[in-house]
């Protein structure tokens, strides 16, 4: 009788440790926030992610552009970024009538 309960508690918890693993792997693999979190892992591991930097002044016009590999931050209305290749730190400073893209190239 003691047997067949602790394998009765065994497989319960085997179900539950299965369970909560799938939705793990739901989370980070299944969602944009996982999608977002996998990407920000990369990036983190591998010095920045590839990509281009366009800035626009009010006419649309392209007043700085930059492609490289990148780790960027954005905070107090600017854009900082690191250079992978050369460890140079670049701040872009964005006021009110200019627009920043940022584009992850492949």
């Amino acid at each position: 009788m003691r047997a067949n309960k602790n394998r009765k508690v065994l497989m319960g918890s085997i179900i539950i440790l299965v369970a909560i693993v799938a939705l793990i792997l739901f989370l980070v693999f299944g969602t944009a926030g996982g999608k977002r979190w996998q990407k920000n892992l990369e990036s983190s591991l591998n010095d920045g992610l590839n990509r281009e930097i366009l800035v626009y002044n009010a006419d649309g016009s392209v007043i700085y552009s930059e492609t490289g590999k990148f780790d960027i931050s954005y905070g107090d209305g600017r854009l900082e970024y690191i250079d992978a290749d050369t460890g140079l730190k670049t701040n872009i400073y964005i006021g009110y009538n200019a627009t920043v893209i940022v584009n992850e190239l492949e």
